[in-house]
């Protein structure tokens, strides 16, 4: 592998990126907890049909990340990785993230809380995946250009896919991003309990 120049510093908001999704985290789990499903009052059918596809996602969601995290561990401004899940969308772990707030968000048997979060998420991670890519841009210069001509930004294009016979990756990297991706599920379980204790408390409906 070519050594590549050092990469450009990261501004502060993808410094801070991590941080600032924990403290959104825990002001919508606040929230969520304080309030009550109307479909679970009036429509039982339909709470069980939200939980079931938010499960899901949510499991789609956190598979998904750990997919990406294979691929990416150990290499992330080291090495332009175009394979896997990257070959079908530049900014993958943020695609199965999305989908996986989705899913915590209809586990809580409501339509207000995942719309939420994929607002939260449309004014957030845009200027963030625009900014690691034009890092990425500097780093690998024309390579990068022709992998963005190539390959869509967010959706994936499955009729890109490609994937190499073999690959190698970082295992403590990928343990780690993989206990992370794991707090998805964690969070789903809390929120569960939580809605178990605003049933009882009588909190207002959404």
């Amino acid at each position: 592998m070519t050594p590549l120049p050092k990469a450009p510093g990261k501004t502060w908001w993808e410094h801070q990126r991590t941080g600032l999704s924990k403290l959104v985290a825990a002001l919508a789990f606040i929230l969520i907890a304080l309030t009550q499903s109307h479909w679970e009052l009036h429509h039982e059918n339909v709470a069980t049909f939200l939980f079931s596809t938010g499960l899901g996602l949510a499991a789609i969601g956190a598979t998904g990340r750990i997919w990406c995290s294979f691929f990416i561990s150990g290499r992330k401004d080291g090495e332009l990785v175009t394979e896997g899940p990257y070959s079908i969308s530049r900014n993958p772990l943020y695609v199965f993230s999305c989908i996986g707030l989705v899913g915590v968000g209809l586990s809580t048997e409501t339509l207000a809380y995942p719309l939420l979060f994929l607002v939260i998420f449309g004014l957030y991670y845009p200027g963030i995946m625009a900014r690691e890519e034009r890092r990425l841009e500097e780093l690998f210069g024309e390579s990068f250009r022709q992998y963005q001509q190539r390959v869509p930004r967010f959706w994936p294009n499955r009729g890109l896919y490609s994937e190499p016979a073999s690959w190698s990756s970082n295992p403590r990297l990928f343990r780690a991003t993989s206990s992370a991706t794991s707090g998805l599920y964690g969070l789903r379980q809390s929120l569960n309990w939580w809605r178990v204790c605003a049933t009882l408390a009588g909190c207002p409906t959404c």
